[in-house]
C-alpha cells in the first residue's frame, strides 16, 4: 500500500497555523479528551454512525496539526476496521466520501482512492442530467453526496495532481450549480424530487449542506482562479448568516431548548459547517474583510457560552441555555470539537 507522508497532505488539506487562537485550541483539546474517554472504544466510536466517526477522525487530525502533536494519528488505523464491509458494499455514496477525506488527511491516498472510486460508481447522466445518486437504490440525487464529490475531487487533485480529479470537480460543479438544489433564499435544500422533474424537493436546509460545498468551491478557485467561486461561496455563507442563525449562533431546525428532535446525524451538522468554512478560508485566503473568520470564532464562543456542561462536555444547543432539551452525545461532543478547531485556526 502506497502511503504519502501526512506532513505533505496537511499542507494540501486544511492548512492550520499553530497557536493563533489558543483559547480555542485549549477548548478543543479538552473536548477531544472527553470524546475519546467516553465514546471511543475498541478502536472506534460504536455509539454513532460510521460517517460521523470519519468526521471526528478528521477533526482530531486537524487538532493534532493545530497543536503540533500526533496524539490522534493512530485512530485512522482502527476506526473503520469493523465497518469496511458495510462501507464497501452498503451503497452509501455519501458515507464513503467522508471516509475518503479522513484517509486523505491521514496520508493514505490509496485508501482514499478506494472509497472515492466507490462513490464514483454513483455518477449518472440518465437521471436529472448528471450528478451522483445518494445510494445504491439509485432513485435520489441529494445535495450532500454531490457536495462531497466536489470536495473529494478537489482534494484528490490537490494531493495527486491527476487532472481527472480536476475534470471531475469542474463537471460536477457545472451540473450541481445548474440543478435546482439551491432554494430562493440562497441555501441548499436536501435534494431533488424523485418524480422525474428533478425540482427542488423543499426538504430541510441543513447546516452542513451549506458547508461542504465550500470546500469544493475553495479547490475550484485555487486551481482555476475563477472569481465566481468566491462570489458563490460568499453568497452561501451570507445566506447562512441570514437564515440559519439564532442569537448569533447556528441552529438546526430540529434544535430546541425544551424538546430537541435532532438525531445523531443532525446533531453533528453544525460542527461540519464551521470546519468547512475554515477550510474554504485556508484554501483561498479570501475572507470578506474578517466577516467569516469572525463568525467562526463567534460559533466557538457560543458553544462555550451555551452548550458547555461540566469540565468540557458539550451539547447540541449553541444558541440559548438548555431547558431540558439538550442532547449530550458523541455527535454533540464532536460538533463542538469541530467548532473549536475551526476557531483555533483563525487569527485572534
Amino acid at each position: 500500500m502506497k502511503v504519502i507522508l501526512s506532513t505533505t497532505l496537511l499542507l494540501s488539506g486544511p492548512v492550520l497555523v499553530h497557536g493563533l487562537c489558543q483559547k480555542y485550541v485549549d477548548a478543543a483539546t479538552t473536548a477531544a479528551e472527553n470524546l475519546q474517554s467516553a465514546y471511543f472504544s475498541g478502536g472506534t466510536y460504536p455509539s454513532q454512525p460510521v460517517w460521523i466517526s470519519a468526521v471526528d477522525t478528521w477533526h482530531l487530525q486537524r487538532l493534532d496539526s493545530l497543536a503540533g502533536a500526533s496524539t490522534y494519528s493512530g485512530i485512522i488505523d482502527t476506526v473503520f476496521t469493523d465497518y469496511e464491509t458495510q462501507l464497501q458494499t452498503g451503497g452509501s455514496y455519501d458515507d464513503v466520501q467522508w471516509v475518503s477525506i479522513a484517509y486523505l488527511l491521514a496520508g493514505n491516498v490509496d485508501m482514499a482512492k478506494t472509497y472515492y472510486d466507490i462513490a464514483s460508481t454513483a455518477v449518472d447522466s440518465s437521471y436529472c442530467g448528471g450528478g451522483l445518486f445518494w445510494s445504491s437504490a439509485r432513485d435520489y440525487k441529494n445535495a450532500i453526496t454531490n457536495e462531497l464529490y466536489l470536495a473529494t475531487s478537489g482534494y484528490l487533485y490537490d494531493v495527486t495532481q491527476d487532472t481527472q480529479y480536476l475534470t471531475n470537480l469542474k463537471n460536477i460543479w457545472e451540473w450541481f450549480n445548474a440543478s435546482a438544489m439551491r432554494g430562493s433564499n440562497g441555501l441548499y435544500n436536501d435534494g431533488l424530487t424523485k418524480d422525474g422533474l428533478c425540482a427542488n424537493n423543499g426538504q430541510t436546509q441543513w447546516t452542513y449542506n451549506q458547508g461542504v460545498v465550500l470546500a469544493g468551491l475553495g479547490f475550484l478557485y485555487k486551481y482555476t482562479q475563477d472569481e465566481s467561486a468566491i462570489t458563490m461561496a460568499w453568497s452561501i455563507m451570507d445566506a447562512v448568516l441570514a437564515d440559519l442563525v439564532d442569537n448569533g449562533a447556528l441552529r438546526e431546525s430540529c434544535d430546541s431548548t425544551t424538546s430537541s428532535t435532532c438525531d445523531n446525524d443532525q446533531v453533528s451538522f453544525k460542527g461540519i459547517l464551521v470546519e468547512y468554512m475554515a477550510w474554504f478560508l485556508s484554501l483561498t485566503g479570501r475572507d470578506n474583510g474578517t466577516k467569516y473568520s469572525d463568525f467562526i470564532k463567534l460559533q466557538a464562543d457560543k458553544v462555550l457560552q451555551y452548550a458547555v456542561g461540566s469540565a468540557g462536555w458539550y451539547s447540541n444547543l449553541w444558541y440559548d441555555p438548555d431547558a431540558n432539551g439538550a442532547v449530550w452525545t458523541a455527535p454533540s461532543q464532536g460538533a463542538a470539537l469541530g467548532a473549536f478547531v475551526a476557531a483555533g485556526a483563525q487569527s485572534c
